[in-house]
């Protein structure tokens, strides 16, 4: 499985998130660390110890 993320760097650190979770956002030191951190989260988010937001999809008529 892959998981895709964004980030950036702000200063010294790795600030982003899962591109499917925005709403957990997570820094770390360095790219491992900040790799590990999303998956802290996302192991998080699986055993519903944090809560999520719904996705969907709008279909616009053209």
């Amino acid at each position: 499985m892959k998981l895709k993320y964004t980030y950036e760097m702000d200063g010294d650190y790795f600030v982003g998130y899962l591109d499917d979770y925005p709403e957990h956002p997570t820094q770390g030191e360095n790219l491992q660390d900040f790799e590990e951190n999303l998956l802290d989260i996302y192991t998080m988010i699986q055993d519903g110890e944090l809560e999520v937001r719904k996705h969907g999809v709008l279909e616009l008529a053209g």
